[in-house]
This record gives C-alpha cells, structure tokens and sequence, in this order.
C-alpha cells in the first residue's frame, strides 16, 4: 500500500456512485482466507456465523436510531455520539446522530500489518456476504492501493452496512459502518 490515505468519505462517495452506475453484482461467490489476530492486543475482528442474528438486529435497529445498544453519551461537543454494547469488530463501537438526526452504528479496530489487513478485511466481507445474500443484498468491492471498501445494499430504504479498510499513517485501520440508506 503506498503512504497516501484516500479520505473515508470521498471513498464512500465513489463507492456510491459505483453502485448508483449499476456496476453492483449480486455475490455468489466464497471466498477462502485465513483467520487473523493482532499481535499486541485482543480486538474482535471476524464475525462468526452465529452472529449473522446480531448483523440482522443491528440493522433492524437502525429505524429506532441503534436505541437498544446505545450505553453512555459520549462526551462531544460537535456529534451526538453513544457507545454501543453490541461489537461487530473492534474493541469500541459507537452510534452517532447526524446533523439530519439519522443514525449510524460504526466499529473501528487497527490492525497490525498489510497482509493482516487484507486477510481480515476478505475474512469480514465473506462472512458478512454469508449473512446477507441469503436475502437479496447486493455487494460492491473496490480496491485501491491504500485501501479496500466493500459495501452492500439492498433497496433504497434499508441502511447501507460498509467495510473499509484503509491506511492510516504507518498502521492500517478496517471499519463497519451501517448508515443512512442511498435514497435519503
């Protein structure tokens, strides 16, 4: 990966406008890679199979702003931000308000090197594909040489769940986000 760091949210709109352009597929494909874990720290970073019924209630929770796994307010003056109880990877995931009062659940979880990054971040996506193709969700993936987005939808109403993974100065990050649908 070169040492240059694509801003999450130009990713995420050219992601968008990606799958916007009909370039979404639906996945029927697996596959194979190697279970990952952090040298220095023990961070979450794989679903398993059981958890496709917590995937399933986050984003039926969404309609009610993530409010069953919301614990305490975080201390911010510019967000309205929560932690959350519910960990999809990482050690610390959190719901945040936007400005239109519209919710997101996000995780964030460092990992150590690029061939871990990209081993985990597969890892994710095909288990996450596991869960959601079963009922008609559209994957999109995208690599660069800094990172790799793979988002999936399902209708203009439901929430949008990506899986990034990018580099952050000399380390590498992956985040999971569920946020506000394309069509509001």
């Amino acid at each position: 990966m070169k040492n240059y760091i694509i801003p999450s949210i130009v990713a995420f709109i050219l992601v968008i406008a990606f799958i916007l352009a009909g370039c979404t597929s639906k996945t029927n494909q697996t596959t194979t890679t190697a279970t990952t874990t952090t040298t220095n720290q023990s961070v979450k970073t794989t679903v398993t199979p059981d958890e496709c019924s917590t995937i399933n209630n986050l984003i039926n929770g969404y309609e009610s702003g993530f409010n069953s796994i919301k614990t305490d307010k975080v201390n911010n003056q510019f967000t309205n931000q929560w932690r959350t109880n519910t960990h999809i990877i990482g050690a610390s995931c959190t719901v945040t308000l936007n400005k239109s009062e519209q919710a997101s659940y996000q995780c964030q979880t460092p990992v150590n090197t690029q061939t871990q990054t990209v081993k985990s971040h597969q890892k994710l996506a095909k288990q996450l594909r596991q869960c959601l193709t079963k009922t008609g969700w559209f994957e999109s993936q995208k690599e660069t040489a800094s990172s790799i987005y793979s988002t999936f939808v399902l209708d203009t109403k439901t929430p949008v769940i990506t899986l990034s993974t990018n580099q952050e100065g000399n380390g590498f990050s992956t985040r999971f986000e569920i946020a506000p649908p394309l069509g509001l």
